[in-house]
């Protein structure tokens, strides 16, 4: 269970923080056990020992608390990935994979990603979500950024592009690799549905080499485009 300050009330800024901390804390472990959209704001004031009204001191919603936490994901998933491009020959397949396996071992940004747009960006004020777009956009920029710098066949905005899309391509990827238990007790029961559930990171991988290699190919000066007969 996260640490819950010993005193009662929180009233200097610190203390404000450090019960922020403890809340973002407690959302992360249970995220550490299941699926993000199976946890409530109930069960995160219970990991605390907050009632949810003292939560809602801290947080608009439950929806709000996993849109930060995501922020904190990124941006360490970001930082990360930056140093690991830096490390490695540069080319469409160590760009593609690099990217592809920073992502899949971080399940819980993963998850993060893929309630994005459809859960968490809802039930939050307006200022809330204009905060974490354009926080967002300065992380996609970033790498890119970082992309570009490594890999100069891309220019900036390719580069940026496929962030962007391995991102979007997590969201819908990352579910279908990773379905509800009684989902995968089935393909056990019949096997020939199992070609329905996907290699997460090889997928990705693939995607994005693909898209980089359109990117080289639509690039080169000599290409052109067909024209309509």
């Amino acid at each position: 269970m996260s640490a819950v300050p010993d005193y009662q009330r929180a009233r200097r800024p610190e203390q404000k923080q450090h019960r922020r901390e403890s809340i973002l804390a407690a959302a992360s472990e249970l995220a550490g056990q299941r699926a993000v959209r199976e946890i409530s704001l109930g069960d995160i004031a219970r990991r605390v020992d907050f009632s949810k009204a003292n939560v809602l001191r801290y947080f608009e919603s439950r929806e709000h608390v996993f849109l930060q936490l995501l922020l904190r994901e990124w941006q360490a998933w970001t930082t990360h990935t930056q140093v690991q491009l830096k490390a490695r020959r540069p080319s469409t397949g160590t760009i593609a994979n690099t990217i592809a396996y920073t992502l899949a071992e971080r399940p819980l940004l993963c998850d993060l990603i893929s309630e994005m747009s459809a859960v968490l960006e809802r039930n939050v004020s307006v200022a809330t979500v204009q905060a974490f777009k354009a926080e967002s956009l300065k992380l996609v920029d970033n790498l890119g950024q970082a992309v570009a710098e490594r890999f100069p066949k891309l220019t900036r905005p390719q580069a940026r592009e496929t962030i962007a899309a391995s991102l979007v391509i997590t969201a819908g990827l990352w579910p279908i690799a990773n379905p509800a238990p009684h989902v995968i007790a089935m393909y056990s029961e019949i096997p020939e549905l199992m070609r329905t559930h996907i290699d997460f990171e090889q997928h990705l991988e693939q995607l994005l080499k693909t898209l980089i290699t359109g990117f080289l190919h639509t690039s080169t000066p000599n290409h052109r485009r067909t024209q309509p007969a």
